[in-house]
């Protein structure tokens, strides 16, 4: 599975997911990862950090299963999600347009990205609420 998943705990205390993508990200590979941090998965719930910076491509079966618009009935999770390739940062953008997303955000790096996902998490921000 080109995801690396670890837990590990934010500045404020709190257990987090971490999921870190490498090589060619297959259809095969999303869904695993939406299992661990889907309803019932070992990480669901969690705060979920990812990146990106071992990551060849995502094969457009992947980027299908990344782009299903969040379920009304699921509790959203916060995601900050770090992207340093340029042709991984164009997928991302498309992905978090198409799903439409409100709790993930891109960064373009690691410090920005944990300290947003603290900040949202230490606030008791709503999950509802829009992307700052």
């Amino acid at each position: 599975m080109p995801y690396d998943v670890t837990t590990f705990t934010l500045p404020c205390g709190v257990k987090a997911t971490r999921a870190d993508g490498y090589g060619v990200i297959t259809k095969e590979d999303a869904d695993l990862l939406m299992q661990k941090i889907g309803p019932g998965g070992s990480n669901y719930g969690t705060p979920l950090y990812v990146t990106s910076a071992r990551m060849e491509k995502m094969s457009p079966e992947a980027r299908s299963i990344f782009s299903v618009p969040p379920d009304p009935n699921v509790p959203p999770q916060w995601c900050a999600v770090c992207v340093s390739s340029p042709l991984i940062r164009v997928t991302v953008n498309f992905l978090l347009r198409v799903s439409g997303s409100k709790v993930v955000k891109m960064f373009t790096s690691e410090k920005d990205g944990l300290a947003w996902l603290d900040e949202r998490v230490r606030a008791g921000v709503p999950k509802t609420a829009a992307v700052s």
